[in-house]
């Protein structure tokens, strides 16, 4: 608040208190403003604490609308093998026998060599070319200058070909390095066939030829298979079954093992349902649904008052409102419902009991035999068809509905804002208004100043005067 410090200085009057005291009289116009202001931002604050509390929410529903939580499966471990399981496998016990790894097929240098720098091949070729293939892939191309045609060159330019095969050199003994070259994919049908052309000298030392090697037993040529390429081979329940890779991503149904080395016996892999992560989905819905209800309750908190007393601070600010109304009574109706679904109409059946003060308890027990025995009629209670039925997916809906972009909160805060805007111009309206009145109090309060200022100085010289004539008569 202003004050005029200078106000009264010449009537001794006491008009800068005045001043101050009309000033905090007017400033009281801008109260019903402000109250109303804080009123409106305190339920834009609760409409953020109620969309937040309702994703939070959501999140947990929506963990109950994905039909696949119900329909887990695991496997029981194993030494020779890793498994991952989906929706799709069968429950049940797959006896396994690993009788050989898939391998590719490696192949290393017959000849060593001192040093990995010194050439190796013919110089002076102008079209010297390594041609690798792998399969029945086309063959790959690499061009050669002479100064590649060193041990280290040739492992480098093979490696930059990116023909589906991996080089590198090994020391297998005092100054003695050997190429090896491996193919990328394991299989039979993963050999490398690679020659030189250009260079004779170079094709005699790494060329190779897959093809005549299988054809003749007594091929033979610069390089030599070090690891022969092959399948793996198992049997699945009796059934022998080959894959050029070891990992096997459809026997069993559902089911992709991962093998790691052969058995010495049958191993029994058991498929089972799994109740675990849909236990876990519900327990936190339920913890969800108790939180959710705990901030209805917080929102819209009541403290009595006597009659003609002012409402107590510490209510919600969102009491009476009615878009918290209409929600927490969709919500709160849809939980305590019968659903459609064949097995289980309420949660109650599910082992998911609803007390009296409206909260959640899971009798653990009764849930996960629910969860275990009969996973696809607890996915029909939660999931429904996906779209209007289902307590999880007609609970999503409805809370979607309220917290969207274009969602009911979204549309009571825009109200809100329109109405603080118009109550911020009022304020400024208010403040102009009062900023007028003050000014005219000050301009009227310092004229009345000047005045009063004026008649004592009047006052005092007539006094003076006056008392001058009676000192002269007395004389």
């Amino acid at each position: 608040m202003a004050t005029i410090s200078s106000l009264g200085v010449g009537s001794n009057l006491d008009l800068s208190t005045l001043l101050d005291t009309l000033t905090t009289n007017e400033e009281k116009r801008l109260t019903p403003i402000t109250d109303k202001q804080t009123s409106y931002n305190a339920k834009l604050t609760a409409y953020g604490t109620l969309t937040s509390a309702l994703e939070t929410f959501t999140t947990a529903t929506e963990a109950l609308t994905d039909s696949s939580v119900f329909t887990e499966k695991v496997a029981s471990t194993h030494d020779a093998f890793t498994t991952e399981v989906d929706a799709d496998a069968v429950s049940g016990s797959y006896s396994i026998s690993v009788t050989q790894l898939a391998a590719a097929q490696s192949l290393t240098s017959s000849q060593t060599f001192s040093d990995t720098t010194s050439l190796i091949g013919t110089s002076g070729s102008t079209d010297r070319s390594i041609s690798i293939q792998v399969g029945t892939a086309t063959a790959v191309s690499v061009s050669l200058t002479d100064a590649q045609t060193t041990l280290a060159g040739v492992r480098d330019a093979i490696n930059g070909a990116k023909a589906g095969v991996t080089a590198s050199i090994i020391q297998s003994g005092d100054s003695s390095y050997q190429l090896v070259i491996q193919s990328d994919s394991t299989g039979e049908t993963s050999e490398m066939n690679i020659s030189v052309t250009g260079d004779d000298t170079l094709n005699g030392i790494i060329g190779y030829s897959s093809t005549e090697a299988d054809a003749d037993s007594t091929y033979t040529s610069g390089m030599s298979e070090s690891v022969a390429a092959q399948n793996a081979k198992l049997t699945v329940n009796g059934t022998a079954v080959e894959r050029s890779s070891n990992t096997i991503s459809d026997v069993p149904q559902g089911v992709t093992l991962t093998l790691t080395s052969t058995t010495s016996s049958t191993q029994n892999l058991i498929i089972r349902q799994s109740a675990t992560s849909s236990t876990k989905a519900v327990e936190d819905w339920v913890s969800a649904y108790n939180t959710l209800l705990t901030t209805f309750d917080t929102l819209s908190s009541y403290t009595a008052v006597t009659s003609g007393e002012d409402q107590d601070t510490s209510n919600g600010a969102l009491l009476g409102d009615s878009v918290l109304r209409s929600v927490k009574s969709q919500i709160k109706n849809l939980v305590s419902s019968a659903q459609s679904s064949d097995t289980f109409q309420v949660l109650n059946q599910l082992g998911v009991t609803l007390n009296k003060d409206g909260t959640l308890t899971t009798d653990e027990a009764t849930l996960v035999k629910n969860l275990a025995d009969n996973p696809t009629a607890v996915s029909d209670f939660f999931v429904g068809d996906g779209k209007t039925t289902g307590l999880a997916t007609q609970l999503s809906s409805v809370v979607h509905a309220f917290t969207d972009d274009d969602g009911t909160i979204s549309d009571a805060s825009d109200n809100i804002d329109s109405i603080l805007d118009k109550l911020g111009d009022q304020y400024t309206q208010v403040q102009n208004s009062i900023d007028t009145v003050v000014a005219r109090y000050k301009k009227q309060f310092t004229a009345l100043d000047v005045l009063v200022a004026s008649l004592n100085s009047t006052s005092d010289y007539l006094t003076q005067q006056f008392d001058a004539i009676s000192a002269s008569s007395s004389s």
